[in-house]
Formats: structure tokens, C-alpha cells, sequence
């Protein structure tokens, strides 16, 4: 047996291993993770002109946004004047 052949046969070994490790991690199962709530709503209304018949639709969509909080600045240092 030459070095190549052991090295064909050590990588094979390798990537069978890389492999299955890879499948079984897939397999476990993973914690449940409710998705979020829907941060919008929508309504629609829908008016009738009795004279002519035309009907009219109005939508109204709502989107709530929650900004993260802003972060904490430290006081800016007052410079000192150095005398020599």
C-alpha cells in the first residue's frame, strides 16, 4: 500500500464520519419556538351609494413597531489642560 491509497482511505473515513455526525445532528430534535405575533392588522370597509349604486372601499392597515431600546452613551471626559 503506497501513501496516496492510505490517504484516499483516511479522507473517506473522514467525510463518511463528517456525514453521519452532520445527519444526526439534523435528526435531534429541536426546541419549540412559538413564531411571532403579527405586528399589523387590517381592516377594510366596504359603502354602497344608494343613488347610484357605486361601491367604495376603504382600507385601513396598521403596523406597530417597538423600537429597541437606544443604548447608553457614556459622559463625555472633560480634556485637561497640561502645563509644563
Amino acid at each position: 500500500m503506497n501513501f496516496r491509497l492510505l490517504l484516499c482511505i483516511a479522507m473517506g473515513v473522514f467525510v463518511a464520519h463528517l456525514g453521519v455526525f452532520m445527519l444526526i445532528e439534523k435528526i435531534q430534535e429541536k426546541p419549540y419556538v412559538p413564531p411571532p405575533k403579527p405586528n399589523f392588522t387590517s381592516h377594510s370597509t366596504v359603502v354602497v351609494d344608494p343613488q347610484t349604486g357605486e361601491k367604495t372601499i376603504y382600507r385601513e392597515i396598521t403596523v406597530s413597531t417597538r423600537f429597541a431600546p437606544a443604548p447608553v452613551t457614556p459622559a463625555p471626559t472633560p480634556l485637561r489642560l497640561q502645563t509644563f
